[in-house]
């Protein structure tokens, strides 16, 4: 279980295809982010739960199974390139965002990007738009492992406004025309839509 809120921004430095049609990625960190981590351990990654299987206090290897590779933006990463990072939330500590799972459910497309005063304004165009039924305005969604708040929609296209603290603190200021992010509606609008099914 993860808030959405990016503990930390860290960068690809390891893709391995591996042969059985696997991924295996490593990220590194300017900080010991891994090291109180242990194998085994849940890190979202651009929010994708993923599992640690190697680590050094600056660097994690991630694997990454078929479905995954399939339903994200993991077969688009480069080397060098920043992914914000979330470690599971333990049950003691305070929760801010809004849950989130790492269960990846679409992909989305910038489609539009306008900077008003200190926000910046993104337009997405969502790949899966049967997913647009759990996208409302004012209600949460998490980009890329980060969580934010719809300001309104369309048949197929939501914005949202990262303020200067999301800018600096994830990836999602860089983004531009047509860069992809990862998707996860919110826990709470899938079982009401599950319920009108």
């Amino acid at each position: 279980m993860f808030t959405g809120i990016t503990q930390q921004i860290g960068q690809i430095d390891h893709i391995e295809h591996r042969h059985d049609h696997t991924l295996r990625i490593g990220i590194t960190t300017n900080q010991d982010y891994f090291s109180d981590s242990q194998v085994g351990a849940s890190v979202m990654v651009d929010g994708i739960c993923l599992t640690i299987t190697s680590f050094e206090p600056h660097h994690a290897f991630f694997n990454i199974m078929i479905p995954t590779f399939k339903a994200t933006i993991v077969n688009h990463y480069q080397i060098g390139e920043s992914v914000n990072l979330e470690k599971s939330i333990l049950a003691t500590e305070r929760f801010d965002g809004h849950f989130v799972l790492g269960h990846v459910d679409t992909t989305a497309r910038v489609i539009q990007k306008k900077r008003l005063e200190e926000t910046v304004y993104f337009t997405f165009l969502v790949a899966d738009t049967t997913l647009m039924s759990q996208i409302v305005p004012k209600g949460s969604i998490a980009i890329s492992g980060v969580s934010l708040t719809v300001i309104n929609t369309s048949k197929d296209t939501f914005q949202i406004g990262l303020i200067p603290h999301t800018v600096t603190h994830t990836h999602l200021g860089t983004l531009e025309i047509n860069d992809l992010v990862n998707i996860e509606t919110d826990i709470l609008a899938k079982y009401l839509t599950k319920g009108d099914a």
